[in-house]
């Protein structure tokens, strides 16, 4: 799942946003359902620091961890294999689920990985090119955890918290550029659906 890069910071790339700052303390105090939902309306490369911020921390769960390091395109980095950095950067997400991993990180695997996380025929991409490498041949190790993504329960988004239904959450993810509809939820939403069925007709 590559991201898309042409999309233009939503501030500068120095530092946290407003709209990163918003959405970390509103994700610091919820479940991680939020968490693997706010992930997968990543799409650009400007959420990278959002998604790395959401690495960091302790409380990430697995799914969330192997939905960013799927993102990362992971069997590119096996083509030509390099040393990971010692302090990866926001757009080293690669790296940083490795390191991350291997210092004890994700270990907390509630939710599920769904096909749209790590899909099946990157999973088995990636495989083929863990298998292909003499064994020690890579200067850092792909956990198997990763290759074989099972278990968990799928995720859960009371309204309270969901994007496209609570409108002040949906307002900050639209301003953000993370993939919500793009009109407000309400009598909006429901004059616009009407309006395009209406045209269809």
């Amino acid at each position: 799942m590559n991201l898309v890069p042409s999309k233009p910071h939503v501030g500068p790339s120095s530092g946290a946003t407003s709209f990163e700052r918003a959405l970390r303390k509103i994700l610091k105090s919820a479940p991680q359902d939020l968490w693997l939902d706010t992930i997968r309306r990543a799409r650009f490369a400007s959420h990278n620091p959002l998604v790395t911020w959401m690495l960091n921390q302790p409380e990430c769960d697995f799914a969330v961890a192997v939905h960013a390091f799927y993102r990362s395109n992971p069997a590119q980095h096996l083509e030509s294999p390099a040393p990971l950095p010692a302090h990866p950067n926001d757009d080293q997400i690669f790296a940083t689920c490795l390191i991350n991993w291997d210092t004890g990180s994700y270990r907390k695997h509630r939710l599920k990985v769904e096909d749209c996380d790590a899909p099946i025929r990157q999973i088995s991409r990636l495989h083929q090119k863990v298998i292909a490498r003499p064994r020690g041949s890579l200067p850092f190790q792909v956990p198997l955890r990763f290759l074989e993504p099972k278990g968990g329960t799928p995720l859960v988004l009371p309204e309270s918290i969901n994007p496209e239904i609570a409108p002040d959450l949906w307002a900050l993810y639209a301003e953000a550029a993370l993939d919500v509809p793009q009109t407000a939820p309400g009598l909006a939403r429901k004059m616009a659906n009407f309006m395009r069925k209406f045209s269809l007709g």
